[in-house]
């Protein structure tokens, strides 16, 4: 029941700013999907086996 009338004064609301002229009502834009936790390791990992690449390499000269 509290949900009915929380969209109630929501949409009265709403209804009230854009009859106004203020400002337009605009959706709001979903938000955008961060790096999964997964990608930032495999992102790690690369990056150790590249640094103990060179470290190798280097040492074998």
């Amino acid at each position: 029941m509290p949900e009915d009338h929380e969209k109630l004064v929501a949409d009265a609301l709403r209804a009230q700013a854009t009859s106004s002229g203020a400002h337009p009502y605009t959706p709001a834009e979903p938000p955008r999907r961060s790096l999964g936790v997964g990608w930032v390791l495999l992102l790690a990992v690369l990056l150790g086996l590249a640094a103990g690449t060179v470290v190798a390499v280097m040492t074998l000269r």
